[in-house]
């Protein structure tokens, strides 16, 4: 296996984990902020609120956000293996892909990149500590109260993308389209389609109760 061979096996490692930080950003981010277009749905925001299974998947999405940025930007040789700062330095001269010739001037670029966001990503490292020993049942304000939100953590994940496609298309000389494979409006149509039926439902027993009314007061 050359260089490139061995690159590409690193970076489908991490690309793996970008799909599935970015499936889940997609549908947390919409658990939280419901939106129709430019407007917030309120009708959506009270049903997932109140559902049981919604608040917990809104807390699920986001621990698996939490763990898998953490694995790709804790800079820990000894337990992360698979992060952008390794992957960095081994295309530096002396590292391990030095060969493919990445310049030095794009490689800074993209450490300055990661610096800027420095403080989402010790965010993020306290965070996923805190979602470890998170025991109790109260779900719903684990979002409400972190100190990274979730307008950080999109900017965060925009520059993992924007990197790791890079990497793709100078290294490499190709490119990998980075998208969740479901979109928010698919989570959008399963609502509106629970919330279809929940109206359906009332109605059709209110029509009942009239009916039966009805045929009671003049039987």
């Amino acid at each position: 296996m050359n260089k490139k061979e061995q690159l590409k096996s690193e970076l489908e490692k991490i690309t793996k984990s970008v799909i599935t930080l970015l499936q889940a950003f997609e549908y947390c981010y919409y658990l939280n902020y419901p939106k129709d277009d430019e407007y917030l749905d309120e009708k959506h925001l009270k049903y997932i609120s109140n559902s049981g299974f919604f608040s917990f998947s809104r807390y699920a999405l986001w621990r698996v956000t939490i763990m898998e940025l953490n694995k790709l930007t804790n800079d820990n040789k000894k337990t992360e293996k698979y992060n952008l700062h390794l992957i960095l330095r081994k295309l530096k001269k002396g590292g391990t892909y030095q060969s493919i010739g990445i310049t030095d001037s794009k490689i800074l670029e993209w450490e300055t990149e990661l610096k800027k966001q420095s403080e989402s990503i010790d965010q993020v490292y306290k965070l996923r500590i805190k979602l470890y020993a998170h025991t109790d049942n109260d779900y719903k304000n684990i979002i409400d109260n972190s100190e990274l939100t979730l307008k950080a953590t999109q900017k965060l994940i925009n520059t993992i993308v924007k990197i790791v496609f890079e990497i793709y298309q100078i290294a490499l000389n190709t490119h990998f389209e980075f998208k969740p494979i479901y979109e928010k409006k698919t989570l959008r149509k399963i609502i509106d389609d629970i919330l279809n039926k929940l109206e359906s439902d009332k109605q059709k027993t209110i029509e009942k109760f009239i009916e039966n009314a009805n045929r009671e007061n003049y039987s």
